[in-house]
C-alpha cells in the first residue's frame, strides 16, 4: 500500500511540473522554473555627484571599460575607476571634462582610448590615448575636426578590427558617421574622404570577433526607422566602407532603436543588440527576439536594454537590464536560463527602487553592474554572481 502511495504521489509531482512547463507562452518572456536573483556584491558608488547614463546624453555606448580588475567608468566629470580588489574608487583622468566614451583595446595590454567633449569653439582634442591602463593620458594627433563649427568632433563608440589591431573605428557623435584610424588611433579620416558629418540620433559599431572584412552599425536613423546595418571594408583602403545593406531593417526593429551591440568570440557570428524595449539576437540575417516589450503590456516594462552579459560557459544564460524613458519605479534587470524562453526579474538588486542598470561589464570571473541612481546623481558598482 504504501508503494502504492509513493509511486501515485511521484506522478501526481511529475504531472504538475509538466502541466506547469507546458502553459509556458511560446515566444517566452514568461517567469518559469528557472534558478535567478544570484547574490551581490556593493562595491560602491563614485564618492561625488555625477551626471550618469539618462542625464548624460552624450554618454550612451561605451559608458564603461574593464582592464585588469580595474573598472573605468566615463561621467560628466571625468573618468573614473573604481579597484574590484580594493572596491575603491579614484579618478583617472579629465576632471571637469565630459567623457563620451571609454574603450579597451581587444588585444593590446593596458591600451584605453577615451573620447571628451571640448569645449564650444575651442581647440581642445576630442580622443587621448593610455598605454597604462589610464595612469597617463596622450591627446590623438588629429582627432576627425569640424571645420564648420571649428571643433573637434566628439568620439561615442569605438571598435577594432580584427587582426588589425592598429586599425581603430568609431562612430561620430553625428548620426551615422564613422571615423577610420590606421596607426592606432593618432590620426584620422571620415569614411570614404566625407567632408562633413551627418546629424540624427548617434549610433554605434562593431565587429564581430572573428571578421575583419566587415563593420556592423547599429542606428535609428532616419527618426523611427531602427535597423542593424554592415558595410564591407576595401580590401585596399581600410577608410573606404562599401556595399552598405541592412541585415535587420525597420520591419524587423520597428523603431527600436539599438543601444548596445554586443559580441563574444564563443557566440560566433551572432550579434546581440540591446534596444528600446527589447533585446535581439542577430545571425546572419535571421533575427531572434530573446526579450520584447509590448507598450500596451505593463506587465513587461518598455526597457532600453543598456547592459548586456552572455554567461560564456552557457550562452543561453543571459543577464540584462537597462532602464525606461520615464518615471522608474523598479530596477530594470533580468535574467533568462534559456535564451529567452523564461524571463526572470531580479528582485534583489541594491539601492533605490529607482536605480538605472547603466552598463554590464565581464570579467574573468562574474559580471559587473553599472547603476546610477538619478536622485542623488551617483553612480555605483555590483558584482552579479548568479545562483
Amino acid at each position: 500500500m504504501k508503494r502504492i502511495f509513493n509511486l501515485l504521489t511521484l506522478i501526481i509531482f511529475g504531472m504538475l511540473v509538466w502541466m506547469t512547463s507546458s502553459c509556458d507562452d511560446k515566444e517566452g518572456n514568461k517567469a518559469g522554473p528557472q534558478p535567478g536573483n544570484g547574490t551581490f556584491i556593493d562595491l560602491g558608488e563614485i564618492p561625488m555627484p555625477v551626471a550618469g547614463h539618462a542625464d548624460f546624453a552624450e554618454n550612451e555606448f561605451q559608458i564603461a571599460a574593464y582592464s585588469n580588475n580595474v573598472v573605468f567608468v566615463a561621467t560628466s566629470d571625468g573618468l573614473w575607476k573604481n579597484n574590484l580588489l580594493t572596491k575603491e574608487w579614484s579618478r583617472s583622468g579629465f576632471d571637469g571634462k565630459k567623457v563620451s566614451c571609454i574603450f579597451k583595446h581587444p588585444n593590446i595590454v593596458n591600451k584605453l582610448f577615451a573620447g571628451v567633449m571640448p569645449a564650444e569653439n575651442s581647440t581642445e582634442k576630442s580622443l587621448f590615448i593610455s598605454n597604462d591602463s589610464g595612469e597617463t593620458w596622450k591627446a590623438a594627433q588629429s582627432p576627425v575636426h569640424d571645420d564648420l563649427d571649428n571643433v573637434y568632433e566628439t568620439y561615442v563608440c569605438i571598435a577594432v578590427r580584427p587582426d588589425h589591431p592598429d586599425h581603430i573605428y568609431a562612430n561620430l557623435a553625428g548620426g551615422t558617421m564613422i571615423a577610420v584610424s590606421t596607426d592606432g588611433g593618432n590620426t584620422w579620416k571620415r569614411m570614404n574622404d566625407e567632408a562633413h558629418s551627418s546629424f540624427g540620433y548617434r549610433s554605434n559599431i562593431v565587429f564581430l570577433p572573428n571578421n575583419p572584412d566587415q563593420l556592423f552599425q547599429g542606428s535609428e536613423n532616419p527618426f523611427d526607422d531602427a535597423w542593424l546595418g554592415r558595410y564591407d571594408i576595401d580590401a585596399k583602403d581600410p577608410a573606404r566602407l562599401k556595399n552598405f545593406i541592412k541585415v535587420a531593417d525597420v520591419n524587423v526593429f520597428g523603431n527600436r532603436r539599438p543601444v548596445e551591440l554586443q559580441t563574444n568570440a564563443f557566440t560566433g557570428s551572432s550579434i546581440y543588440v540591446g534596444q528600446e524595449g527589447a533585446l535581439a539576437k542577430v545571425t546572419g540575417s535571421a533575427t531572434q527576439f530573446i526579450f520584447k516589450a509590448q507598450e500596451e503590456n505593463p506587465a513587461v516594462p518598455y526597457t532600453y536594454v543598456y547592459g548586456i552579459w552572455i554567461d560564456p560557459k552557457d550562452p543561453k544564460h543571459i543577464l540584462f537590464g537597462g532602464s525606461v524613458n520615464g518615471s522608474q519605479t523598479s530596477a530594470n534587470l533580468f535574467e533568462t536560463f534559456d535564451e529567452g524562453k523564461h524571463i526572470i526579474t531580479v528582485t534583489q538588486v541594491p539601492g533605490p527602487a529607482n536605480i538605472q542598470v547603466a552598463k554590464i561589464l565581464a570579467t574573468e570571473t562574474d559580471p559587473v553592474i553599472v547603476a546610477y541612481d538619478p536622485d542623488i546623481r551617483k553612480i555605483r558598482l555590483f558584482v552579479y554572481k548568479p545562483r
